[in-house]
């Protein structure tokens, strides 16, 4: 090759590169400004739907109705994601979002905030799923468990952070300031998107001959990382519709320690997305994931005897970090099987099967609350996760070998040529 050639190829690395980082960082800060202004109302979406006159189970109806839009609208989105490509759906779900934020101010019962709970799933299915397939799309296979860690970090931070506010804000003016609040930022978000966030090219991550969702249900792989997803999201669905409630009614905190509760589970997760990523890019991933979720599992039961609230801090804090080893690995590996041109499909079961989980955990744990009271519910949470890590154990404990190092393997062949 000339030097002149030689050239050429750089200069057309370091621009692809260049782009890579930019849209990188732009859907890190898009997500984080969105969800920054969900996480300031989430831990205290119970609490206001008890002042519309709901039950133990209409709370849990209520909570599922987000996970059940997500689960309707997600397969289909993820697959025209992939054909039309991402900035457009991420751009409406945004905006979709910062509109349904008035809804919830004016809901007058527990029916109009069931019905815009469901709306908002389907406006998020449009944008966090994409967001991490778009994501899956640009990362280098050697990085994926890096980058999926970072925007992890920006996505988990961001509800970190906003239940701090959003405590702030309920007790020292209204729950409804919080809406206002969380309208405001997806619009940012919206704007943010349109101007710095360039479309994928459709053609350059569509498979040639697309696989069926049934197709991709039938590996092994695909199967266990759902699997484990869904369980996972049991516990994180407890942990944001039924925590508030313990919190409350049986631990008396009020709801700027709620929110230094919940933020306390999302921030230090979020600290430790980046070098667990790391870990992921360097470490056996299924074997991350199964001690994420195991430890993780276990320690979520202690939520049984907690007595104070610098309890509920200590379970969060660690509960947050088991969660955090699991999840770049777990991400890493889906990118891993959509790298075929099906990455969108792939981020579609995978947040399909978190829909599932939050949609069983609320529904289930409200119905038990009525019968047996709050604490039962996180043994009920830690067995559902303790049960689907070791299924997840099984049903991988051949599927990842080959995949583990098909990115060696490419590299040098292409060395070879």
């Amino acid at each position: 090759m000339t030097r002149r050639a030689l050239l050429f190829s750089f200069t057309g690395y370091e621009t692809k590169n260049a782009m890579n980082q930019r849209v990188f960082y732009t859907l890190n800060l898009a997500v984080f400004t969105s969800m920054l202004g969900m996480g300031i109302v989430i831990p205290f979406m119970p609490i206001y739907a008890k002042t519309l006159g709901a039950s133990g189970i209409t709370i849990g109806i209520f909570f599922a109705s987000f996970p059940l839009a997500q689960m309707l609208f997600m397969p289909t989105i993820g697959r025209l994601s992939d054909r039309h490509g991402r900035k457009a759906f991420i751009a409406v779900g945004l905006f979709l979002c910062s509109l349904l934020s008035l809804w919830y101010v004016y809901a007058s019962n527990i029916v109009y905030l069931t019905i815009g709970r469901f709306l908002q799933g389907a406006a998020v299915a449009l944008i966090i799923p994409i967001a991490t397939a778009y994501v899956g799309d640009i990362a280098p296979p050697e990085k994926r468990g890096t980058m999926m860690g970072i925007f992890n970090l920006f996505l988990t931070g961001s509800i970190g952070i906003g239940p701090l506010a959003g405590g702030w804000l309920s007790d020292t003016y209204s729950m409804e300031s919080s809406f206002y609040w969380m309208g405001a930022l997806n619009l940012v978000a919206v704007v943010m998107v349109l101007i710095f966030l360039p479309n994928s090219q459709a053609a350059e991550h569509m498979a040639r001959q697309p696989i069926s969702y049934r197709e991709l249900l039938k590996r092994t792989g695909v199967k266990g990382l759902a699997l484990f997803r869904m369980v996972n999201t049991i516990q994180m669905g407890l942990w944001f519709s039924f925590l508030p409630l313990l919190a409350v009614e049986v631990l008396q905190l009020n709801n700027t320690q709620i929110g230094w509760t919940i933020a306390c589970y999302m921030l230090v997760s979020s600290l430790v997305q980046v070098p667990f990523g790391r870990m992921a890019d360097l470490f056996d991933k299924r074997l991350l994931i199964i001690l994420g979720g195991s430890l993780g599992s276990v320690v979520f039961a202690t939520v049984f005897f907690a007595q104070s609230f610098l309890h509920l801090m200590l379970i969060a804090g660690i509960t947050g970090a088991m969660g955090a080893l699991a999840m770049p690995a777990l991400a890493a590996l889906a990118a891993e099987e959509g790298s075929d041109g099906n990455m969108g499909a792939i981020m579609g079961v995978l947040n399909m099967a978190m829909s599932v989980g939050m949609m069983l955990g609320p529904v289930l744990a409200g119905l038990f609350s009525d019968l047996s009271g709050l604490r039962p519910l996180f043994l009920f949470g830690a067995g559902a996760g303790l049960i689907g890590t070791l299924v997840f154990g099984w049903l991988t404990s051949e599927s990842y070998a080959p995949v583990l190092v098909a990115p060696k393997l490419v590299e040098e062949q292409t060395k070879a040529s």
